[in-house]
């Protein structure tokens, strides 16, 4: 139980502050805005635009964390079994930029995995 506590004053406290230095160039601090879990199977995934792009809203950051197995991605173009970055869940990544974050697909290679994605903001 102190684990998950620990976790979530972490998650809390920390992340966001941590995820202005995840993007070079921004210099401001970031705020979640958005959240959202999408599910990778064999067809390219991509994540939602109503929910990283709502109206009056431009994302700078998405932080994703992988559950279940191990996937390819791309930010330009469409990943396959055998073409993209190779991420084994358990992880976590950051895609940086509303132009990589509109680019951003998916597909599983051995299990359907789960991406959770929280988007960020300027303050």
């Amino acid at each position: 139980m102190s684990y998950r506590v620990f976790l979530l004053v972490f998650l809390l406290l920390v992340v966001p502050l941590a995820a202005a230095a995840q993007c070079s160039g921004v210099t401001t601090i970031l705020v979640p805005f958005a959240t959202e879990q999408v599910t990778v199977t064999t067809v390219a995934t991509s994540l939602t635009q109503a929910i990283y792009k709502p109206s009056g809203v431009t994302p700078i950051l998405a932080i994703v964390s992988t559950q279940g197995g191990t996937i390819q991605y791309l930010e330009v173009g469409t990943p396959t079994p055998t073409y993209g970055h190779p991420i084994t869940a358990p992880a976590t990544f950051a895609i940086c930029g509303i132009d990589s974050i509109a680019g951003f697909k998916a597909i599983r290679l051995d299990a359907d995995t789960t991406l959770t994605v929280t988007y960020y903001r300027t303050k």
